[in-house]
């Protein structure tokens, strides 16, 4: 009851802003107030005292959900379950992290941010109350030693050269430039009114992408917890680039990104970035999917439709995540109050800032100010879409299914015959390595497979290792999708959807093997 009258409130005050424009100016102050309030609930947040743990338990994925949150918060790894609700405070990996993988098998990101250590597997064993009889999806095959040559000469690498895979040092020299001349350009599009609309209108394509590079450098970083040793560095710059500078949401973005898409890539009915039924979508990407005639045109309408990306983020994360707690096939945990007051919060200002100051204390005309706003948002979507896209969406990757059909209600006890550092190799594709302006402009995109790899690893460092991981690879006969350069990985984008949208393409998925 609590959680429906917080989320009426927060729409009522939507509302409310939106009616009474004069209110709008004492969005900041609300703003403010709404963080204080919400960093003392954080403070209240009491520590379970250790009690004496049930053992021998055996549990199903259905059990195992009901334990999603502070009160009582489960995780399986490997197949053992693990009460860590006292120690939701102090893991190192912060107590959010701990929450989004809790009530759900989160064997994958344990391993993915727990590569170069063992500790954190003995650490656990105190928590070890049963085991998880069935699963929600398929599991992966055991790791046959890939992975692990990969994050130990990895670990090596670090170690011999001091490096601190976590390091914030290069974010943060980026971000000061980027963050000037992202505001600067603000300005001159919304604020600046000695500039005539076509000039405004080059200044705001240059906006568009600075905005597109927040989020793809410091947030991605953040959002992977991998700017800094310290949960506050994350949740700071993640919130700050992603929710109050770009309108969007942090939390909304793990839970899509962090537990959908990387634990489950390309794997359609589990990852959320591709199609999830048959029939039904704008696009067919995977072979599975039923035909229908305006597939043979998205190719040509697919490119274009990339512009709302920017724009749907704005709504999606409200509608779908904080109001029904869900993101296609991914299970959102709980949402504390003090998120949703920092959600209401961070879109008012986000708001005020956007609309707010250019138009009602500027005097911006509000013709120039929507069509200039939705230019720069389309510019900022296909940035950000096309990178998204090619590094996935190719003819150079492989797609698989996860099967519902064949999983029972209650659960299933199949393994998908692939390890998961191996579908990662399969689905990404990589290209213009060495080439130090695009990874820049593509935050390290570029460098697909080793940021699926290690996503706790700073984007900075991708360069680096990746020569690592491709020798890896050639010892374990393993095809690396490197590409030459943007032009060959846009091509095999373009092909795929082009194949895909032929109506005799065969019918079919990618075997996991």
């Amino acid at each position: 009851m609590e959680g429906i009258i917080t989320q009426f409130g927060i729409l009522f005050l939507l509302m409310a802003l939106f009616i009474f424009e004069g209110l709008f100016k004492l969005v900041p102050l609300y703003a403010i107030i709404a963080e204080v309030y919400s960093l003392y609930l954080d403070s209240q947040k009491k520590v379970p005292q250790q009690k004496e743990l049930a053992k021998n338990q055996k549990l199903t994925w259905q059990e195992l959900k009901k334990h999603d949150n502070q009160s009582s918060a489960y995780v399986a790894i490997k197949g053992k379950v693990y009460d860590v609700t006292s120690f939701l405070n102090s893991h190192p990996g912060g107590r959010e992290f701990l929450l989004l993988n809790c009530g759900r098998d989160a064997s994958l990101a344990f391993q993915s941010y727990h590569p170069f250590s063992e500790k954190p597997e003995k650490l656990l064993e105190k928590y070890l109350i049963g085991d998880l009889i069935t699963t929600e999806w398929p599991t992966f095959k055991p790791d046959s030693g890939f992975y692990k040559e990969c994050a130990d000469r990895v670990k090596k690498y670090f170690q011999s050269k001091g490096i601190n895979p976590k390091t914030p040092i290069p974010g943060l020299i980026r971000a000061i430039p980027l963050w000037t001349c992202f505001f600067y350009t603000f300005y001159l599009t919304f604020i600046d009114d000695s500039f005539c609309l076509t000039k405004r209108i080059l200044i705001g394509t240059i906006f568009g992408i600075l905005q597109a590079l927040n989020t793809l450098h410091l947030m991605h970083d953040a959002s992977h917890g991998a700017v800094g040793n310290n949960e506050k560095w994350w949740w700071f710059f993640g919130r700050l680039t992603l929710d109050y500078i770009s309108g969007s949401s942090m939390l909304a973005w793990q839970n899509q990104h962090v537990i959908g898409h990387h634990q489950y890539t390309n794997i359609m009915g589990s990852d959320p970035d591709i199609p999830q039924l048959k029939e039904g979508d704008v696009r067919r990407l995977v072979k599975e999917q039923i035909w229908c005639a305006m597939y043979k045109y998205q190719h040509l309408y697919m490119p274009i439709l990339y512009g709302l990306l920017s724009l749907r983020s704005r709504y999606y994360d409200v509608f779908e995540i904080f109001l029904k707690e869900t993101d296609g096939p991914v299970k959102v945990n709980p949402i504390s109050i003090q998120d949703k007051l920092r959600q209401a919060s961070s879109k008012l200002l986000w708001l005020f800032w956007r609309y707010y100051l250019p138009v009602q204390v500027f005097g911006m005309s509000q013709s120039q100010f929507w069509f200039l706003f939705i230019y720069v948002e389309f510019i900022t979507g296909y940035w950000l879409a096309i990178n998204f896209q090619v590094s996935h969406v190719s003819d150079e990757a492989e797609f698989f299914y996860n099967n519902m059909d064949k999983v029972a209600k209650n659960g299933t006890n199949e393994q998908w015959p692939i390890e998961w550092a191996v579908l990662q190799i399969k689905s990404s594709v990589d290209y213009s390595h060495g080439n130090w302006l695009m990874t820049y402009l593509c935050g390290a995109l570029n460098y697909q497979v080793i940021h699926h790899l290690f996503p706790g690893v700073s984007q900075y460092l991708y360069p680096e290792i990746a020569p690592i991981v491709l020798e890896v690879c050639k010892k374990y006969n393993l095809k690396y999708n490197l590409l030459p350069g943007f032009k060959e990985a846009w091509n095999g984008h373009f092909n795929h959807l082009k194949n895909m949208g032929k109506q005799n393409k065969f019918v079919g998925f990618a075997k996991m093997e």
